[in-house]
């Protein structure tokens, strides 16, 4: 992270249950409840832990983190989107999720997407 100098960075396959965040804040993830597979997460830097405002573990295939940056605030969106070989009803519920998170961010807000495709 440092030497690309990300503040956050999206992961997928995180297969913790749950949901949470590492003590110390630089990692949150969601995942399933039950199994340990997919889930997501995001991985953040000593300045995106400190400007972190909230985050939002939708799913184990959606999270969302709201920070405080200048001029603005940011709401990254980390998702782990279904194949075309998913069910037609897994697709449908992963729409759901990102629709939802869309519905939970603020208008005032700039919204930036990362994207990663689960093999089934």
């Amino acid at each position: 992270m440092k030497r690309f100098r990300f503040n956050a960075i999206g992961i997928s396959e995180v297969r913790w249950r749950g949901k949470g965040e590492i003590s110390g804040g630089d990692f949150i993830w969601s995942g399933e409840d039950s199994t340990h597979n997919r889930g997501v997460g995001v991985l953040r830097s000593a300045k995106a832990k400190h400007t972190l405002i909230e985050y939002n573990p939708i799913s184990s295939q959606v999270i969302t983190g709201r920070f405080h940056t200048t001029p603005f605030k940011l709401t990254v969106i980390h998702v782990y989107a279904p194949t075309s070989a998913s069910s037609d009803d897994e697709i449908e519920i992963f729409y759901d999720s990102i629709e939802h998170a869309l519905t939970q961010t603020s208008k005032k807000d700039i919204v930036t997407e990362t994207n990663e495709e689960i093999d089934s």
